[in-house]
């Protein structure tokens, strides 16, 4: 996240503006043009209403006297710049400038602000002049004119409903008349599906475009009309059984191949966007047509719109055709089969999930997973064009993986195939195995070998090595010491390393990478160790050397818990020396310069985990060294196990801060952190239950603070974990282990037998091999908050002056730059701006210190901009200091914690102490030039 805009960045702001002004001053077109196409640049780089509007405006200035050629770059920078339209606050005098030139009896120069029109239709949708100018130039003997004026009312009708309503009867009676062109006909239909603003102007839009149909049969206008129908039903929904019933009639009744084509086109989009709308007999009435149709491909496209429908709501309707659509499973054409098991496959799993309330039904799921798996031995996939086909069956095929029968024939039949399949084919099969075998993690001892085997097998593998590299570790994912994993370090991974580096590639060592990567992810730590060091070995650079020697370290220190003994004292060293190294781990990683903050926040609080756990262990053995009698009136070692509760709270709180911070996080990674936090509750409400409070532990919500005169009431803890990951069923067996320990052991005093039961809690935590989350090494996107500040920030050991009985105006204006075209995961919604004033320093001794206000705003996001004011009230004289700190909302409405903190220092006098001031640095600044230059004299000349 980025700071506030400081003094110099509005320094260069302003020089580069002065320059992009010295451009358009020139009397060469080409430099003028040059300076033009720097705006995009400059607004961009500096995307603050003060520079936006001066940008604009001196653009609007250039649109005005300039030729046709510097008005159409202007108008290409407008329509790169749309974003930052609502910056600009003169909105007025920026139109007033362009609209001059509409007057023009040049009809291009007329036709680029038209355009202009429409490029700015966002700030401009409800002005008057505007729509009349676009109204005649509807009008207009030139063509060019017209087009523009299309262009212009497409815009306009988009943001304004109050234009959609007024110009309908105009483009009507344009598309009716006999004097319109063909082709002008067509560019006007699309603009007719913008008017959806009122049910009214949609409904006489939907009479119009039905009156057209059968006065122009040709197969452009059709098209043209029925997408308009369509998007028109889509924006009102109440027109979406109607829009089906004559897509419905066209596709089953129309002579022409490539109109029934288009009606069924339509429908998908239909089925795609509105599928709850359908009903059941829309949908009978579809598969009617679709197994009519004569065309192959009518089929498949009718096919493909039930496939989409059972992927939706709409499933529920289709229950009663499973016996009908079971039939077109086995048809002849490929893709018609394929799309029919997949529609069987949706209503399948959706009957035995307890949708559509038909019951458990698994003899059914087993029977549909045999067709699936004869399809894939039967048909012929190897073709490029076949890769949709295949790959809408293979995820028929991971749905129904969740039947174990069907799993094990899957991982079978596709391990089989693969080495049939390379290029993309290849790909989709190991995403496939990747799915399927989380469901059958018992299968190990069966799959592996054939794994191996092909991996043994086959010549060039790289394609391939990461995806079954997944598999395996899929398959032998477990607690440190369980059989499978056990399997995995005796015999697969020396097997998988000796075929990793055997090969011989250009890119195998990013490979090598990779491999490592996904297995830090996974928590295999004892695969990634060796691979992070022979790579640190080759790499040259050191910020990236460093990058590998941290997570080399992070693997070592967790294979180091794997190997130590079971007991609590053998464990204690282990602990220690991997907290010791995790720290070394993160100052590694701290050299490397990673792009972002959280690993270098993840493996500290990794290492103050491991430190915890060290210290509860810790005072478990020191609870042996006392005796019964010191135990029963109060010991020292009780309030080492209630600084152990105080931290593994503290490990919460920290957990659920750098959750906060995780804007940009994957949801995997924000889950798993998560979960990291419940653990440390988990721990802090074991040890409170058992040797504190021996109260019994039960759910739901928070942990309750353990203090010794605590009422008597159970202790609480969250038992909602989240089990995808293994952690999280540990913490589910922990939590369950506690509380029936903490009930059987709740009347005895404490012994050996509490100590055993949290250092088991402790030991089966830490069995559980301790993840790297995808955040911490790749990021889908990037989202900073640049905050500029009116009165802006002083220099350094300057202060914002302010006279004491008034109150300081604050307004925070903010952008949100994040990279890409479209957001991965969330988009900020909103922004929660607080602003804490404190008072630091009093000017005089007697002033006692106010109850200052914090204030607080919510503002929406607009175009990636927002906008605060305050207005603050320092009573007293002194020196201030005013935190900013602006917080990201997404459209959950959950706060994350990831903007930019300001500190704004502030000095508050009487009017005559802040001349004193002023008059006293005048004189210093003064004396400070009448200081002679050592070495020269007052008069300049050198003595």
């Amino acid at each position: 996240m980025t700071e506030a805009l400081t003094n110099d960045m509005r320094q260069e702001a302003n020089t580069a503006l002065m320059e992009v002004d010295k451009g358009l001053r020139s009397s060469r077109v080409g430099e003028q043009c040059e300076a033009i196409v720097k705006f995009p640049v400059l607004v961009d780089r500096f995307p603050f209403p003060i520079l936006i509007n001066a940008a604009f405006l001196k653009l609007a200035d250039v649109f005005r006297n300039g030729t046709n050629l510097l008005r159409l770059t202007t108008l290409k920078v407008l329509q790169v710049s749309e974003k930052h339209l609502n910056k600009i606050t003169s909105v007025d005098e920026f139109l007033r400038r362009i609209f001059s030139v509409i007057h023009s009896n040049d009809p291009v120069a007329r036709a680029i602000t038209l355009r202009v029109f429409g490029s700015i239709a966002s700030i401009i949708a409800e002005r008057k002049n505007v729509h009349h100018s676009i109204h005649r130039s509807m009008d207009s003997n030139d063509q060019v004119e017209v087009e523009a004026a299309i262009f212009a009312t497409t815009c306009l009708c988009r943001h304004s409903g109050t234009f959609a309503a007024g110009v309908c009867e105009k483009i009507a009676s344009m598309v009716q008349g006999l004097t319109t062109p063909v082709e002008m006909k067509l560019k006007l239909i699309p603009i007719l599906k913008q008017m959806h603003r009122d049910i009214s102007t949609a409904l006489q839009v939907r009479e119009l475009c039905l009156r057209l149909l059968p006065s122009y049969p040709s197969l452009s206008f059709v098209a043209a009309i029925f997408h308009t129908l369509t998007e028109l039903a889509m924006a009102t929904v109440v027109h979406v059984p109607e829009q089906v019933k004559l897509l419905l009639s066209y596709a089953q009744s129309d002579s022409r191949r490539a109109v029934r084509l288009t009606a069924l086109q339509q429908l998908h989009q239909l089925a795609s966007r509105v599928p709850h709308t359908w009903s059941r007999e829309m949908i009978q009435a579809l598969l009617a047509v679709t197994e009519k149709a004569v065309q192959q491909r009518e089929k498949e496209l009718g096919f493909s719109v039930l496939l989409r429908l059972s992927a939706s709501l709409a499933v529920h309707h289709m229950t009663t055709l499973k016996d009908s659509l079971f039939l077109s499973c086995y048809s002849g054409n490929r893709n018609i089969a394929v799309y029919a098991l997949g529609v069987v496959t949706n209503i399948t799993l959706a009957t035995t999930s307890g949708i559509t309330n038909q019951g458990d039904s698994s003899q059914e799921v087993q029977e549909v997973g045999e067709v699936v798996v004869e399809s894939l031995l039967v048909m012929d996939f190897s073709r490029e064009e076949s890769l949709r086909a295949f790959k809408v069956l293979l995820s028929s095929l991971v749905k129904l993986a969740t039947n174990a029968t069907i799993s094990i024939t899957a991982l079978d039949t596709l391990l089989m195939l693969l080495p049939q399949f390379s290029g993309a084919h290849a790909d989709v099969v190991c995403r496939a195995l990747v799915s399927i075998a989380t469901h059958t993690s018992d299968t190990w001892a069966h799959t592996t070998p054939k794994l191996m085997s092909y991996l043994d097998s086959r010549e060039n593998c790289q394609e391939v090595m990461l995806p079954l590299v997944t598999v395996l570790l899929e398959l032998h994912g477990g607690a440190c010491g369980s059989p499978q994993r056990l399997s995995f370090q005796s015999s697969t991974l020396p097997s998988l390393l000796a075929r990793l580096w055997s090969l011989r590639h250009p890119s195998h060592l990013w490979l090598a990478y990779q491999v490592a990567r996904r297995a830090s992810m996974m928590g295999f730590h004892e695969l990634a160790q060796p691979i992070y060091s022979k790579l640190s070995k080759m790499i040259t650079v050191v910020k990236f050397r460093n990058w590998l020697s941290a997570l080399q370290q992070f693997s070592a220190a967790q294979n180091l818990l794997v190997s130590s003994p079971a007991a609590a004292s053998s464990l204690i060293p282990a602990l220690c020396k991997a907290s010791a190294v995790v720290y070394n781990s993160m100052m590694l990683a701290k050299s490397s310069s990673p792009p972002s903050s959280f690993p270098l926040h993840y493996l500290s609080a990794h290492a103050d985990l491991l430190s915890a756990h060290c210290q509860l262990l810790s005072t478990c053995v020191a609870l042996h060294t006392i005796p019964p009698p010191a135990m029963a009136i109060g010991n020292p070692v009780e309030r080492k196990f209630h600084q152990c509760v105080q931290q593994f709270q503290s490990l919460a709180e920290q957990f659920s801060a750098l959750y906060s911070s995780l804007f940009d996080a994957d949801p995997s990674t924000l889950e798993y952190v998560s979960l990291l936090r419940q653990s440390c509750l988990l721990m802090a409400s074991a040890i409170s239950s058992v040797v504190l409070s021996r109260k019994p532990l039960v759910s739901p919500a928070k942990v309750s603070t353990p203090v010794a005169d605590s009422p008597e009431t159970p202790v609480e803890v969250s038992d909602n974990f989240n089990t995808k990951f293994l952690l999280g069923k540990t913490c589910r067996d922990v939590l369950k282990y506690a509380q029936e320990a903490a009930t059987s052991l709740q009347m005895l005093p404490i012994n050996e037998e509490h100590v055993a039961v949290l250092t088991q809690c402790s030991r089966m935590i830490l069995q559980v091999p301790f993840r790297l989350p995808q955040y911490f090494f790749v990021s889908l996107q990037q989202t900073n908050v640049k905050l500029a500040l009116s009165p802006p920030l002083p220099l350094t050991g300057q202060y914002i002056t302010v006279t004491l009985n008034t109150h300081l105006s604050l307004k925070v204006e903010g952008v949100i730059e994040h990279s890409g075209k479209t957001r991965v995961h969330r988009t900020p919604s909103a922004v929660y701006v607080q602003v804490v004033p404190s008072l630091e320093k009093p000017l005089a001794s007697d002033i006692k210190a106010p109850e200052l206000t914090r204030l607080e705003r919510t503002e929406l996001v607009k175009k990636d901009y927002f906008q605060a004011q305050f207005l603050l009230s320092l009573p007293v004289r002194g020196y201030y200091t005013v935190q900013i700190t602006a917080s990201l909302l997404d459209h959950e409405d959950t706060l994350w914690q990831t903007g930019p903190k300001t500190t704004m220092p502030i000095l508050v006098d009487t009017d005559e102490g802040l001349k004193q001031r002023q008059q006293q640095q005048q004189r210093q600044k003064e004396v400070g030039s009448a200081m002679p230059i050592p070495g020269k004299s007052m008069h300049g000349h050198r003595v």
